[in-house]
């Protein structure tokens, strides 16, 4: 018998299930832990290239590198072709999330004690919004970076029928089901109708917001103030937006430790109304301090799925610069994207014929369903179904598992 996986790579977290046979295994990754958290830190002091929750602790504790999250987005975009800086030379997107997967691949194979060649991809419904060229650039890239790393045989799968497919390994009876998937960096809604032995897709719908997006919409509603985004200039004008937008957005902060962007931010420093906050701006950006302040808002963010209130120290960039969110804010901050993701998913009962009534089941994965007043809205659009989680962090990927094993085991 051959081992087989299935890999979900996401934006903020990666997960593998192997399987040999009939038996399948979440992966420990890290320590213990079956997620990983989807960040590559090159470490140019030490010369070596870690993964997950060892590449965010060596960026934080002020290690000299490149980090990098969130590389999920680049895939289908312009920027994927692109190379970028890392030390003293440049690489390609295409070998930085192949280093992501081939660790992945590495760490199973080590797991499994066999070699594996035989994968099941998790891909969200669409990796880029309203643009069926680019989505399918994104999963031939996906696809050439993993051949690379060894996989032979690749197969995809959308991830929330993976979902579905964990959620029918114990299901009962029959079902009408949505499928919530709301991840890092997508949200991806299949509808179906679902049996112990058999599955009819009704529909698969998606759009590109997901935690991430939640993590930005907190910062420009909160950190971001702190440095002066939406104050004013001396001539009445608003404070351009650009920097703050690409430093509250993990993929895009690289991109504004140059030279070119500090002259700028210096320059708007010189024109601002509130130069005491567009001076902290200043500090960040030449203490390259964008992925802390992302880092902390995201904790935050974590923290207020069940605390009432966050704290916020940033005192080691300026002293005595702390704030304090609490969940009010946070629901107040991702209105408008939680509002898009309830109406993805009305579009896609509708793209399944179906009224929200004839729905009897909301199967909710991801991590990002967490979110605080997301559960609300959810149920207000969809007032008749009943509510079941499956594991946030692994219910896509043991269904990528579940996938793998039809697809290799037979």
């Amino acid at each position: 018998m051959r081992p087989y996986c299935g890999i979900d790579f996401g934006t903020s977290n990666s997960g593998v299930c192997v399987g040999l046979g009939d038996q399948l295994r979440l992966v420990p990754i890290e320590g213990e832990a079956t997620t990983l958290p989807s960040a590559i830190f090159f470490n140019t002091e030490t010369g070596r290239t870690q993964f997950g929750r060892v590449a965010m602790s060596e960026y934080l504790e002020g290690y000299e590198g490149r980090l990098m999250r969130a590389l999920k987005s680049v895939l289908g975009t312009t920027l994927f072709k692109e190379t970028t800086q890392i030390g003293a030379g440049r690489k390609s997107f295409h070998t930085i999330i192949g280093l992501y997967i081939a660790h992945l691949k590495q760490t199973a194979e080590a797991f499994a004690g066999h070699k594996i060649e035989d994968v099941v991809l998790g891909r969200p419904v669409h990796f880029v919004d309203d643009n069926p060229e680019a989505d399918q650039q994104a999963e031939n890239e996906l696809r050439a970076i993993a051949e690379a790393q060894g996989f032979r045989n690749i197969r995809f799968e959308y991830e929330p029928l993976a979902a579905a497919r964990d959620f029918q390994s114990r299901l009962e009876g029959a079902a009408t089901i949505l499928v919530v998937d709301i991840g890092g960096g997508t949200s991806d809604f299949s509808v179906m109708r679902l049996t112990s032995v058999k599955a009819d897709i009704l529909a698969n719908v998606g759009v590109h917001i997901g935690g991430t997006n939640f993590d930005k919409a907190l910062s420009l509603a909160t950190a971001m103030p702190d440095m002066g985004f939406r104050s004013l200039m001396s001539n009445g004008n608003d404070m351009p937006g650009l920097y703050y937008h690409q430093l509250s957005t993990w993929h895009l902060i690289n991109q504004l430790y140059t030279q070119k962007t500090l002259l700028g931010a210096k320059e708007l420093h010189y024109l601002a109304q509130r130069r005491n906050l567009v001076g902290r701006l200043l500090k960040v950006l030449e203490g390259r301090y964008g992925h802390d302040i992302a880092a902390r808002i995201e904790a935050a963010k974590i923290t207020l799925s069940s605390e009432d209130t966050a704290h916020l120290d940033y005192s080691h960039i300026e002293k005595g610069w702390t704030s304090d969110i609490d969940r009010t804010g946070l629901i107040e901050a991702t209105t408008r994207d939680v509002s898009k993701i309830i109406l993805t998913a009305e579009q896609a009962l509708s793209k399944a014929g179906l009224m929200p009534h004839e729905v009897d089941t909301l199967f909710l994965t991801g991590g990002s369903t967490a979110l605080p007043g997301f559960e609300t809205a959810l149920k207000a659009a969809f007032p008749s179904a009943s509510l079941n989680y499956g594991d946030r962090f692994a219910s896509v990927v043991q269904g990528l598992g579940l996938a793998a094993q039809a697809e290799f085991a037979a």
